[in-house]
């Protein structure tokens, strides 16, 4: 029996919005504890030396998932979830179906190589 497809709407979202693996835990990370964390906590969480953790979290920011007000300190920044349903969808989504959202993620190509090719995009779009 096959399993079914995953969301489409979670896949967008991985698509557009998240470029790893331990970008999607962390963000999860600080969805769920609704606390505020810095790079070597977040570090430990995660099992990455700090100084990733800290790129993770300024990405995350940097897509507008997460905020800072002292670039020490971040947390979840809901605001992009305009129904308040989409990172539940997102968290339960990769809860039931780890390994296929990670294959998901991992078979997307670097982060570089996508940035190139929605550039042609976007110009398309014009």
């Amino acid at each position: 029996m096959t399993e079914p497809a995953l969301p489409e709407d979670v896949l967008r979202f991985l698509d557009q919005r998240i470029e790893t693996v331990p970008h999607l835990e962390t963000l999860m990370i600080l969805w769920e504890s609704g606390s505020a964390w810095d790079a070597g906590n977040m570090a430990v969480r995660i099992y990455l030396d700090p100084s990733t953790a800290g790129a993770i979290l300024r990405d995350l920011r940097h897509a507008g998932l997460a905020i800072t007000t002292d670039e020490i300190l971040f947390s979840y920044d809901g605001t992009w979830d305009h129904t308040r349903l989409m990172m539940a969808r997102v968290a339960h989504t990769y809860r039931q179906n780890v390994a296929r959202v990670a294959m998901h993620i991992h078979g997307r190509g670097s982060s570089s190589v996508r940035k190139f090719a929605r550039a042609f995009d976007m110009k398309k779009e014009r």
